[in-house]
């Protein structure tokens, strides 16, 4: 088997940027948080910048989730400080006191489930305690509406001003990845085709780049998720992503096993027929995979889809020309012997698996209400 050396272009890396249009974002709703508070007259303004900074996120599902725990931890911490002072303040030492405020903060914080959130609720305990025990029952409306505005115009700012939504970033990464997977595996079928193969190092890189992918894919799925809406669309969107990721996995599985596989002798006819039917089914997949990554995923409803109807039509080709070479090779005693070696035929094991899951998945998508 001929070894390909991979010829890698040289591309020199570009420096970041010195500023991004996040970090301008962020700013300018920064100062106009501060500019709002000002201007409305309410005290200490400093708190809408600050809210403005830990809430905006990359994305608006990630500025959702910290937003909302912003607001609890707020919440939390005018709480146990309202309560703490009254009692606590007259009787017990104010170190002691803190102390016991912030360990309760911390027990309700892990009970409610706050990740971000009890640090806030910890810097209003600190922050009411020894700065504003007097005026605890005017500072704490106030804070909480400084934090409400900063919020509030973080939601803006991150959903109408360059955008960074979570679910779109998904559709994007998805129509990557399975172009990704698209090129991988014809690839695979190229260098079947002539008989030759990469080296080892550059074998693993291409496995490294779809795993990276994937792992982008399943990171950027809880953000995502707080995008979703609790209609039907958003439930059946959930439904879509977990049979993505089930595909995924079966997919990154199956390259995986055609990676570790060596070439085996094609001398007889049958091999040459199964080696052809392996490489048909490769191609086939491809074309869906590419077809899905343009469609993917509202293009999947109805079960007589004209555009749809060919690829199907490709893979179940490829499904019974696999079966037929596989029927050819065991009348054949010599094809047989290659094939029952330690890797002899577990290519079309790995081929015949690929086209089940295409099917399967194609099913399973038309499937979902």
């Amino acid at each position: 088997m001929t070894r390909l050396p991979l010829k890698k272009p040289l591309l020199g890396k570009l420096p970041p940027p010195l500023i991004t249009r996040a970090d301008l974002r962020m700013a300018l709703t920064a100062g106009l948080s501060a500019g709002l508070l000002i201007s409305l007259g309410l005290p200490d303004p400093i708190y809408g910048p600050m809210a403005v900074g830990s809430v905006l996120g990359g994305t608006l599902g990630a500025s959702r989730t910290l937003g909302i725990q912003r607001m609890q931890g707020t919440v939390l911490g005018g709480l146990i400080v309202m309560v703490g002072i009254p009692t606590m303040g007259s009787i017990v030492p104010l170190p002691i006191a803190i102390a016991v405020s912030l360990a309760c903060t911390r027990l309700f914080g892990g009970a409610l489930g706050l990740r971000s959130g009890y640090k806030v609720a910890g810097l209003v305990v600190t922050v009411g305690w020894t700065i504003h025990q007097a005026e605890i029952f005017t500072w704490l409306p106030a804070r909480l509406i400084d934090t409400l505005i900063g919020v509030l115009l973080s939601w803006i700012a991150v959903s109408c001003f360059w955008p960074s939504r979570a679910i779109q970033q998904r559709q994007e990464l998805s129509h990557r990845l399975f172009a990704s997977f698209a090129s991988a595996f014809r690839e695979r079928a190229e260098l079947l085709g002539q008989g030759l193969e990469i080296g080892a190092t550059d074998r693993l890189d291409r496995r490294d780049q779809l795993l990276a992918q994937i792992f982008a894919l399943e990171t950027n799925r809880g953000e995502a998720k707080v995008e979703l809406e609790s209609d039907v669309l958003g439930v059946r969107l959930g439904r879509l992503w977990d049979l993505q990721e089930q595909l995924l996995s079966e997919l990154i599985a199956v390259y995986r096993t055609l990676l570790r596989l060596p070439m085996v002798p094609m001398d007889s006819p049958t091999l040459q027929a199964l080696l052809t039917a392996e490489i048909g089914a490769l191609r086939a997949t491809a074309d869906c995979l590419d077809h899905w990554s343009n469609h993917w995923p509202e293009a999947a409803k109805g079960n007589s889809n004209a555009v749809d109807q060919p690829y199907r039509d490709a893979v179940q080709a490829a499904a019974l020309a696999l079966a037929q070479a596989e029927a050819g090779v065991f009348g054949d005693p010599e094809a047989n012997r290659i094939l029952m070696l330690a890797s002899g035929g577990r290519r079309a094991v790995a081929c015949q698996q690929l086209l089940i899951t295409a099917q399967w998945f194609d099913a399973a998508w038309k499937a979902v209400p």
